[in-house]
């Protein structure tokens, strides 16, 4: 069987980037002919040399200029444009919202091929609150399929129906992810949690992080992520200046990168804490790689996610492989799935700093010692990638 995995763009490594190049790269390992490609891709991110970088194609070619907003928005119309590129391809899995599906329908109509999508979350132009998709709306190519879509808003809501309606199987990253899809294109679905490597992803020894723990003093907060308007991480700064009030030494460590056009985002989250009084206890520490974001989940004290409404929500399911409890809100999103209260963490009252500060003191008197291995056994048994390669193989057996 050979596997082809679709979605629209690569060019930064967020949740939905990470979850194709680990199914590549685990599909691969269990003998699969696999390869992932998109319509663009941001050459400064592949690494030729490496698992599972040297599996990433585009499914254009040079058929159309290298701009990542034409690209993405031609992916509709010359679907039938990537038939060549796909050619040798039995099996496709198509990753959503976007054109993936879309594409993966059009090879099934012109060359009988099964496809399965996979949804992180639905197009936010549509089945997102305005206040939402304003914030989302933070680039340039974001903007213009925006405007586009709502311009031709009839078309591209039956193109996407068509697309994923039509799927030989869909899979979802969260329960809270399905019902949507479920009251939107009115398919039953799969849960397939995103793959956490919990060898990766696990307690470290003290002498591993001594160092790294005595430069941040105590008590330790971190969180990770995009920093785009949408994750809302004025929220947490906010929270910050709350705790600040109990213990005036704590530190607040954020790791994510700011992508292009986020730029006057990170300023404005600079000058919130400036206001408030806390910009001395809060790091913003851009991109960070693997080693040293497993050492950071390690070192705090707690982890906070307070991001809104997530479809699943990885940082803090990646906390708790490595024996860190969570805070997150308890507003139906994934990670109440993730986030049991009182067990691996607390979920505060929906988008109430000081219950979502409270929440965050509590966390710090858990011993972590204590807690530690029950949380990393919990993401093992539910999110592990073995887990998740074991629904994607089921999955994939049904198409065969």
């Amino acid at each position: 069987m050979s596997i082809g995995i679709l979605y629209s763009h690569f060019t930064e490594r967020g949740g939905a980037e990470n979850v194709i190049l680990k199914q590549v790269d685990m599909l691969h390992h269990i003998g699969y002919d696999v390869k992932c490609y998109f319509a663009y891709v941001d050459k400064k991110l592949v690494k030729p040399a490496s698992n599972p970088h040297c599996y990433v194609d585009d499914y254009f070619g040079n058929k159309i200029p290298h701009f990542k907003t034409a690209r993405i928005l031609m992916s509709l119309p010359l679907a039938p444009l990537a038939a060549r590129k796909l050619a040798n391809v039995s099996v496709l899995i198509c990753h959503g919202y976007g054109p993936g599906p879309w594409i993966g329908y059009t090879q099934k109509m012109l060359r009988g091929v099964r496809y399965i999508s996979y949804i992180h979350f639905l197009p936010r132009m549509f089945y997102s609150s305005p206040e939402e998709t304003k914030l989302w709306r933070f680039d340039r190519t974001r903007n213009t399929v925006y405007l586009l879509s709502k311009i031709s808003a009839p078309l591209v809501k039956r193109v996407d129906s068509l697309g994923v309606s039509n799927s030989d199987a869909v899979l979802v990253n969260s329960a809270f992810t399905g019902r949507r899809v479920k009251k939107v294109y009115g398919v039953d679905c799969e849960v397939c949690y995103p793959p956490v490597d919990t060898k990766v992803f696990k307690k470290l020894d003290k002498s591993e992080t001594e160092h790294l723990r005595k430069s941040f003093g105590w008590p330790l907060i971190f969180s990770s992520g995009r920093l785009v308007a949408i994750k809302r991480w004025e929220w947490l700064i906010k929270t910050l200046a709350l705790i600040k009030r109990s213990y005036p030494s704590v530190k607040l460590a954020i790791a994510g990168e700011t992508p292009n056009g986020g730029e006057g985002y990170l300023n404005e989250l600079k000058r919130l804490a400036e206001s408030l009084g806390v910009r001395e206890n809060v790091d913003f520490l851009g991109f960070r790689p693997l080693e040293e974001l497993v050492r950071l989940y390690n070192v705090a004290d707690v982890y906070a996610y307070a991001s809104p409404m997530e479809d699943f929500g990885l940082g803090p399911v990646e906390a708790m492989a490595c024996g860190t409890p969570a805070v997150v809100w308890d507003d139906g999103g994934g990670p109440c799935e993730t986030t049991i209260e009182g067990e691996t963490g607390f979920r505060a009252r929906p988008y109430d700093v000081e219950d979502f500060a409270d929440k965050i003191m509590k966390a710090f008197e858990v011993d972590k010692q204590f807690v530690g291995d029950r949380l990393h056994q919990h993401v093992e048994d539910k999110y592990s990638s073995e887990k998740h390669l074991e629904t994607l193989v089921r999955a994939l057996g049904t198409l065969s």
